[in-house]
C-alpha cells in the first residue's frame, strides 16, 4: 500500500472549529484564476524568463491541463509528482493538477534521484511523474517502464483563447456545481471541473529535519490557503501587487505566494536561476513590489542595489518579507531608509506557513524587534514535555501530518506542533529566539550558534559567514567559522576572534577554527544554512586552527 493510500483528510472537530471562526471558508478554486480571467482578463498572471501569461491565457492554459490531465487518467484521489522550477508551466500543472483533486507531490526540478524515488515510493500502483524535459534524462534511473512520464512543457496551451468574458463576476464565497461558478453567469471560463474537497490532503512538500531523510509534509486547499491568507495579511497584498518568486515554487515559500496571488488576482513573476545583478535588474523590469523567502537573497539584492550606485536603477520593492534569520541591521536601515521598502518579518515553516507576522500598523522598530504578532487563529504554548522553551503549535494553517505517520509521534505532543523552536510570548507577539539544538557543547560548556553569528553579521572582509560544530577528540566539539572571503582578502583566525572580541563575546565562546570557502555557504533551497554540510566539506577546505589543535 502506498503512503498516499493511508492519508485522510482533516478532523471533523478541527475543521468545524476553524469555519465557524470564517478561518476556513468555502471559497473555491475557481475563484482563483478563473475569476481572475472574468474580472482582469488582460492583466499578467504570471511572466517566467520567457514570457508572460494575462488572466485570460492562465485560465486557457489551466483548462487545457485539466483536459489533458483527465485524458492520461488523472482522477481525483490519485497521486501525481510534480518535479518543477520556477516557471510558468510549473504554475500551470500544479493548477491544473489542483483542480483535477490529485494529491500532488512537489519536488524541485533541482531534486536527485533519491528524492524521486522517495517520492515515487509514495505513489499507489500507477505512478505518474510531471517533469521538464531537461531533467528528464538525469533522473532517468527511477523512471521505469511502470511509471508514466509527463512533459512538464506540455502545460502550456493557450491557443485558441476564448471569447470576451460575459461580464464581471465576484467571488460566490460558496461551492458550485461543475460547470458553474456559485450564482455567478456562466463564462468562457467557467470549470468544467468538480470543485476538490478543501480538506482531504491536497500537497505533499518535503521538508529536511531532524531525521536523516525528508519528512513528507501534507498540506490540504484549506491549510495551504490559511498560510497563504497571513502572508497576505502582513505584506498588505492585493490585486496590484506584483509577487517576485525566487524561493522555489514547490516550497512552502513558493506555494503561498502562487495561492496568494492566484486568490487576490495579482501578478506572480518567477525566476528560476538567481543572479544579484541579472535578478536586480529582472524584478524592476517587471515592477515587483513583494518579495517573500529567505533573507540571504534579499541581502545580495540589496548589496547589488548598492554596487550599482546612485546611477543604477535602485530597487523598486514595495515590501520584503523575511523569514528565519534577521538581516544585519545597517542592511535592514538600508531597506527602509534609502529605498523606501517595508520591512515585513514573519515566522514560519513548511509545516505551519506564516504563522505570525508583523502588522500593517506597525513602525519600523517594532517591525525589527520581534517576529510579529500571531495571526488570526495561531494559538502558540511555550514549554514541552522535551524543553521548557519550545514553542508548540495549533492553528488553520498547521499541516495535515506526515506522509510517514510514524513521524507525527515525535512531532506532535496534545495535538499541538512541536516546532523545534525556543520562542517567548510577549502581549501576543512572538519572538524566536533559536532552534534548540543550534549549539556546540564543548567540555559541558553550550554556546548559542544564534549568538556568534548575529555577531559574525558585520565580519570585515566576509561575503558570508556562519558558525558551527566540529567534532573534537578532546573537548566533544569545538566551535568553527565557515567564511566566505570578498576577492583578494585572506580572513584569519585572529581576524575573527578579534571581531568577536569587540562585540563583546566571552573568551570561553571564541571559535577556533576559521574554514575559508571559494563560493557561496551551503544552504537549502529555501535558503537555510545547511550546518551539517559545513562540518562535512570542512576537511577538503583551506583552515586556521587555534594553537592547541595545530601543535596536535
Amino acid at each position: 500500500m502506498s503512503a498516499l493510500a493511508g492519508l485522510g483528510r482533516a478532523p471533523a472537530d478541527r475543521a468545524a472549529r476553524y469555519r465557524a471562526a470564517g478561518l476556513w471558508d468555502n471559497r473555491l478554486l475557481a475563484d482563483g484564476v478563473e475569476v481572475g480571467a472574468d474580472r482582469r482578463p488582460d492583466v499578467v498572471a504570471v511572466v517566467d524568463d520567457e514570457r508572460g501569461l494575462s488572466y485570460a491565457q492562465l485560465a486557457t492554459a489551466v483548462a487545457a491541463g485539466v483536459t489533458a490531465l483527465a485524458a492520461r487518467g488523472v482522477r481525483a484521489g490519485d497521486g501525481v509528482v510534480l518535479v518543477s522550477g520556477n516557471t510558468r508551466h510549473g504554475v500551470i500543472a500544479y493548477h491544473a493538477l489542483l483542480r483535477a483533486g490529485a494529491t500532488t507531490v512537489l519536488l524541485d526540478r533541482r531534486c536527485g534521484v533519491a528524492d524521486l524515488r522517495a517520492a515515487l515510493d509514495a505513489l499507489c500502483a500507477r505512478p505518474r511523474v510531471i517533469v521538464p524535459a531537461a531533467e528528464a534524462e538525469r533522473l532517468a534511473e527511477p523512471l521505469t517502464e511502470a511509471v508514466e512520464v509527463v512533459s512538464l512543457e506540455l502545460f502550456d496551451d493557450v491557443s485558441g483563447p476564448p471569447a470576451e468574458p460575459s461580464g464581471s463576476a465576484e467571488p460566490s464565497g460558496s461551492a458550485g456545481s461543475a460547470g458553474s461558478v456559485g450564482s455567478r453567469p456562466l463564462s468562457p471560463w467557467a470549470p468544467t471541473w468538480a470543485e476538490p474537497d478543501r480538506d482531504r490532503a491536497a500537497v505533499v512538500l518535503f521538508t529536511s529535519g531532524t531525521t536523516s531523510r525528508p519528512k513528507g509534509v501534507v498540506h490540504s486547499l484549506n491549510t495551504l490557503t490559511a498560510g497563504a491568507d497571513n502572508m497576505a495579511r502582513t505584506t498588505s497584498a492585493d490585486e496590484r501587487t506584483v509577487v517576485f518568486l525566487v524561493s522555489p515554487l514547490t516550497s512552502i515559500t513558493g506555494l503561498s505566494q502562487v495561492h496568494l496571488a492566484a486568490d487576490r488576482h495579482a501578478t506572480l513573476a518567477l525566476e528560476d536561476r538567481f543572479s544579484p545583478e541579472r535578478t536586480l535588474r529582472q524584478m524592476n523590469a517587471v515592477g515587483a513590489t513583494l518579495l517573500g523567502g529567505a533573507p540571504v537573497i534579499a541581502e545580495r539584492l540589496l548589496r547589488a542595489a548598492v554596487a550599482a550606485g546612485p546611477d543604477g536603477a535602485g530597487i523598486g520593492l514595495r515590501t520584503l518579507a523575511l523569514g528565519g534569520a534577521m538581516l544585519p541591521r545597517p542592511l535592514l536601515e538600508l531597506a527602509t531608509d534609502t529605498f523606501g521598502i517595508e520591512i515585513a518579518r514573519v515566522y514560519g515553516s513548511s509545516e505551519a506557513p506564516t504563522f505570525s507576522g508583523s502588522l500593517p500598523g506597525d513602525d519600523r522598530e517594532r517591525r525589527l524587534s520581534d517576529d510579529g504578532a500571531l495571526l488570526p487563529g495561531s494559538e502558540v504554548r511555550v514549554g514541552s514535555s522535551h524543553h521548557p522553551r519550545e514553542g508548540l503549535l495549533r492553528g488553520p494553517n498547521l499541516f495535515l501530518g506526515y506522509l510517514d505517520a510514524a513521524d507525527d509521534e515525535a512531532a506532535f505532543e496534545d495535538g499541538w506542533f512541536r516546532t523545534g523552536d525556543q520562542l517567548e510570548l510577549h502581549d501576543g507577539r512572538l519572538t524566536v529566539v533559536g532552534r534548540l539544538r543550534e549549539v556546540v557543547n564543548r567540555n559541558g560548556l553550550k554556546i548559542s550558534l544564534t549568538e556568534i553569528d548575529a555577531a559574525l553579521a558585520d565580519l570585515p572582509g566576509a561575503v558570508e559567514a556562519a558558525c558551527f560544530g566540529m567534532p573534537d577528540p578532546s573537548t566533544g566539539e569545538r566551535l568553527a567559522v565557515a567564511v566566505w572571503p570578498a576577492d583578494g582578502i585572506a580572513v584569519t583566525l585572529d581576524a575573527v576572534v578579534a571581531h568577536l572580541v569587540a562585540q563583546g563575546v566571552a573568551t570561553r565562546k571564541l571559535p577556533e577554527q576559521v574554514v575559508r570557502w571559494d563560493a557561496p555557504l551551503p544552504r537549502t533551497a529555501s535558503g537555510k544554512l545547511v550546518r551539517s554540510r559545513l562540518v562535512m566539506d570542512t576537511p577538503g577546505k583551506d583552515s586556521d586552527l587555534a594553537a592547541r589543535l595545530a601543535d596536535g
